[in-house]
């Protein structure tokens, strides 16, 4: 049997869907829209944004057009979290707790799918089922064949972005150290040639302290010149680079905290860490505001574990944050009281 796929959603694209359930009222329509993002790789598709559309704009109707004045700004503000977004596919909103597609949605996903402007491979379906106050959300995958048979989209697994990058302390024992590489890779002359590169590219802009991990790793320590000054991050090279594509992390006491963003998904050789930097600095700075809005909900929910993470990574990046600090005292405290 065939892997399911691994829908991938930011914290922020899925704290955004998340608001939009909890504001859809019970008026008989199709309740949803349309989702950005772009494939990862063959088993993997990221949801970076989503809009939410309405009667005028034919949602739900037989002669939906993707190609819609009314969405192209949504999809211009996704291009902006990731340049090779594009409509991905549909979420909806059920209110009960049933989350298979009703008819009216199965056509409308359907009608996504085979748009001929846009040639989907596939389509990833995100369904919202808010009730008696509980919300969840499933993940589904449809792809022509299931259309064209008449199938529902077949369940996939659903991930934030986070969950699957390398944290130290998924890759063994709490403690265990990352595992080794292949020793003095950065040694030969072709790689060492790159790699000096690299620190004068970045060096341009960041404060860099590079050194050798005791796994084998290369990693720049980089602090920006200027402004976020007070930011630390770090870019991981491995065995492979610059074909293989290098980690970015924030750490804490000990744990790696992954970074994302638009470049790190789309590394190539002929990229720059220099580049890189200046995307995983963008894009962090940019979702600051949105990161603590989204713990201030989740501790309104009582999800403390949630909001400590998300607060934890906002002081990492800006230690001076307005309220992140006071929000994150009162998730732990939260916890701690059980």
């Amino acid at each position: 049997m065939a892997r399911p796929l691994t829908i991938l959603i930011t914290p922020e694209a899925r704290a955004a869907l998340e608001a939009e359930a909890r504001r859809a009222g019970a008026s008989g329509d199709l309740m949803g829209g349309l989702l950005f993002g772009h494939p990862v790789d063959e088993q993997s598709r990221l949801v970076v944004s989503s809009v939410r559309l309405t009667s005028e704009v034919g949602f739900g109707r037989k002669d939906f057009s993707l190609d819609q004045s009314r969405t192209s700004q949504q999809l211009a503000q996704a291009r902006k979290l990731a340049p090779g977004a594009n409509y991905c596919g549909v979420w909806y909103v059920h209110l009960t707790p049933e989350y298979e597609l009703t008819s009216a949605e199965w056509l409308q996903a359907q009608s996504v799918l085979e748009d001929p402007d846009f040639r989907f491979k596939d389509s990833v379906c995100l369904v919202l089922c808010r009730y008696v106050g509980k919300l969840n959300m499933y993940a589904f995958s449809f792809d022509r064949q299931h259309s064209a048979r008449g199938q529902l989209p077949e369940p996939a697994l659903l991930k934030l972005t986070t969950d699957v990058l390398p944290i130290a302390k998924q890759v063994g024992p709490a403690g265990a150290p990352l595992p080794p590489q292949p020793a003095g890779w950065y040694k030969t002359p072709e790689v060492a040639r790159r790699l000096e590169a690299e620190h004068q590219g970045l060096a341009q802009k960041y404060r860099v302290e590079s050194a050798v991990a005791s796994n084998g790793q290369v990693i720049f320590r980089l602090m920006p010149k200027g402004e976020h000054e007070d930011i630390v991050f770090y870019i991981a090279c491995g065995p492979g680079f610059p074909d293989k594509a290098p980690t970015a992390f924030l750490s804490l006491r000990g744990d790696r905290y992954p970074l994302l963003s638009p470049a790190l998904n789309e590394w190539s050789a002929e990229k720059s860490l220099a580049d890189l930097a200046d995307d995983l600095l963008r894009w962090q700075i940019g979702l600051l505001d949105q990161q603590v809005e989204a713990a201030r909900e989740a501790i309104n929910r009582g999800d403390y574990k949630e909001a400590s993470d998300r607060l934890v990574m906002v002081l990492l990046i800006d230690p001076r944050m307005p309220d992140a600090a006071r929000l994150l005292a009162q998730a732990q405290a939260r916890l701690e009281g059980g």
